[in-house]
């Protein structure tokens, strides 16, 4: 089994936002997610609720093998608790608050998995 986790595609289209309007400069390290999140505002079809819709996303990529394992993106310190990746495997996350959240990503397969946390604290988000 094998597990990893980049930034998505800067050309992709997630929720009707191209991913590099969401963000620049990323990298996914072995434990901690660095960049720069822009501030977006509007972003209606990432959610229905008024309050998710400005704000600072981070969009990633997940890579798992094999490809049939299931595999569950948490923001840790957020609100919606795990979310089980469909098969585009990419996620969009909306960081509020970058020292106390993390991203906990485990993928499952026969019984075995394979967890991974990243720390968000070396991002800096852009301010409205």
């Amino acid at each position: 089994m094998s597990l990893s986790v980049k930034p998505e595609d800067g050309e992709a289209v997630l929720f009707g936002k191209a991913v590099n309007e969401l963000q620049s400069d990323m990298v996914v390290a072995d434990d901690e997610v660095t960049g720069t999140l822009k501030y977006v505002n509007g972003y209606v079809d990432f959610s229905s609720n008024t309050s998710e819709q400005s704000g600072n996303y981070l969009a990633l990529k997940i890579e798992a093998e094999p490809a049939e394992a299931e595999t569950v993106v948490e923001l840790v310190g957020g609100t919606k608790g795990p979310v089980a990746l469909d098969d585009d495997m990419n996620i969009v996350l909306l960081i509020k608050n970058k020292d106390t959240q993390s991203i906990k990503v485990t993928t499952t397969h026969n019984g075995e998995s394979i967890t991974k946390i990243y720390g968000l604290s070396g991002l800096t988000l852009e301010t409205e």
